[in-house]
């Protein structure tokens, strides 16, 4: 698949984008609002035997939402992407975590997509994937959104109970990352 070989590939270049997603600020304090959007926008380029930079990132990357509330999801770019949210321990903080994501892997399988061997014909991922109650509440829940024209926006419902900060990543590019802070 496109998405894992490019990731493996550009893992030592994007130093930057991890340490700025790392370095983001939680949201101010106070209410949370019922409804909140996340962009995915970046861009690739190459320059052949000197560099290949893919910049994708999650705008916002601290999201504050109220419990119950609607996310939507919206892709500006040319790749597919996940929004799948994982325990903090699995969140990639360097560049070796980023080319060895532990739950990359296990991300793409429940979608119904395999990173081992060659890309097969066979039935679309599975789009949404839920492992507990209704909504997005525990690592597992995910949502896979196709390039930019083509299956998006993509909304959901933040069902965690308030107080609660669920880590997100992108298991095709791990070094988008993110957070919700349930109110």
């Amino acid at each position: 698949m496109k998405a894992f070989s490019s990731r493996r590939a550009v893992a030592s270049v994007l130093g930057a984008a991890l340490l700025a997603t790392a370095g983001s600020a939680l949201a101010a304090s106070g209410n949370a609002p019922h409804r909140a959007g996340v962009f995915i926008k970046g861009s690739e380029s190459v320059v052949p035997n000197a560099y290949l930079k893919i910049g994708f990132h999650f705008v916002a990357g601290t999201v504050p939402i109220r419990s119950g509330g609607t996310v939507t999801l919206t892709n500006m770019t040319s790749d597919g992407h996940t929004l799948s949210i994982v325990n903090g321990s699995q969140v990639p903080h360097t560049i070796k975590q980023i080319q060895n994501c532990s739950i990359c892997g296990a991300i793409a399988k429940s979608h119904g997509i395999n990173f081992e061997g060659p890309p097969t014909e066979g039935p679309p991922p599975i789009r949404l994937v839920n492992t507990g109650s209704p909504g997005f509440n525990a690592p597992g829940d995910s949502v896979i959104i196709g390039p930019k024209g083509r299956g998006g926006p993509v909304s959901f419902k933040v069902t965690a109970k308030p107080g609660t900060v669920l880590n997100f990543i992108c298991a095709f590019h791990p070094w988008m990352q993110g957070r919700f802070l349930v109110k």
